[in-house]
Order: structure tokens, then sequence, then C-alpha cells
């Protein structure tokens, strides 16, 4: 590092131009996220802003990139609380959605958001399958991988529906539409055993 601290400033603002960004589009949209609204929201010049993110395109790639790394973290400890057995499997899937849809986390959103610009912007694209293979790597100690897929990418669509519905509460049908695609797929009966085993 630098003697007078420049690196660490450096990432500093780093950090908060991508948390500026994730705010802009996970209230407003894509669209919205531009470097100039970014430099404003994170308080900073413009010129750091294209600093760090010479274009846009650049800015919103890190921006996913930096949501799908969060929502990765917070899938892996939930993985692992699920199976040291502190928290049940649905319960930590119904959490997890409800801290999204909520606000109190806001890396699905933004996630989804820039999913859909992927379409548009195909560099965007490995990080996005980045954030789906994190979600099945949620599911892989339970289920075999061809399955696993199949319970990530429902559980993907559920949590669209959910955060869809903004802050107006969770559907009444949440808990128990997560509980049936695990049943379905005999995922609570495997938890169950893992935990025996790890016991």
């Amino acid at each position: 590092m630098a003697p007078d601290g420049r690196n660490e400033r450096g990432d500093r603002t780093r950090r908060a131009l991508l948390e500026a960004s994730m705010a802009i589009i996970a209230e407003s949209g894509a669209a919205s996220a531009t470097q100039r609204s970014v430099a404003e929201m994170a308080e900073t010049s413009l010129a750091s802003t294209t600093y760090h993110f010479r274009t846009r395109s650049g800015l919103l790639e890190a921006t996913l990139e930096h949501a799908a790394q969060s929502a990765i973290t917070e899938i892996e400890a939930l993985r692992e609380e699920v199976l040291s057995g502190r928290v049940e499997l649905v319960d930590a899937c119904v959490g997890y959605i409800d801290r999204q849809r909520t606000g109190q986390a806001v890396t699905a959103a933004v996630v989804f958001e820039l999913a859909l610009t992927a379409a548009r912007m195909p560099s965007l694209r490995s990080a996005n399958d980045r954030f789906v293979a994190a979600l099945r790597s949620l599911f892989a100690p339970f289920t075999p991988s061809a399955e696993g897929i199949a319970i990530a990418e429902s559980f993907y669509g559920v949590l669209l529906l959910e955060l869809s519905r903004g802050d107006s509460g969770p559907s009444p049908e949440l808990e128990r539409t997560i509980t049936a695609i695990f049943d379905a797929y005999g995922i609570t009966e495997v938890v169950g055993r893992l935990r025996g085993e790890n016991a």
C-alpha cells in the first residue's frame, strides 16, 4: 500500500460507488445508474467515478459482480447454518426472500435488474451465471446436481415473484410453496438425514 493511504482511499471510494450504484438500481432500475447519478449518490466527483469505471457498461458489470458476490456470501452462510442445524432450510429461504423483499438487503433486486439488462449487454451474463450457481450450491448438499439446478431455478422464480410484490408483505403461500418444492425433490428428508450424520 502507498504510504499516504491512496490505495485504501481508492478502495473505499470504489466500494462507495458500487454501493451507490446498487442503491440506485434497486430503487430506480439499471437505466438510472449513470456515472453522474452514482457519483452524486456516493458524494464524490464524476472524475472519480470515471477513474474507477471508464464506461457505464464497466460500472454496471462491476455492480453486478459486487451484488452477486454479496448474495453468494449470504447464501453460503445460510447453507452452513442449515447444515449445522441452527436454522431450518425452509426458514432460511423464507428469511432470505423476506430480507430481499423488504430492502434489508438489495442484492437480489440488483441481480435481477442486471440479469434483465444482460439480455442486451452480454458482458453481464457471467456474473449472473455465478449468482445462479451460488443458488444451486445452496441446495447441492441435499440433492443430485440435476435436481439442484431445477430447485435453484424454482427458488429463483419464487424470489422474483416475491420481489415483485414490493413491500406489501410476503405472499401467504410463500412458506407453503417453498416447502412443496423441497418436498417434491425429497430435500426435507435429506436435510434431516444429513443433520443426523453431523450430530
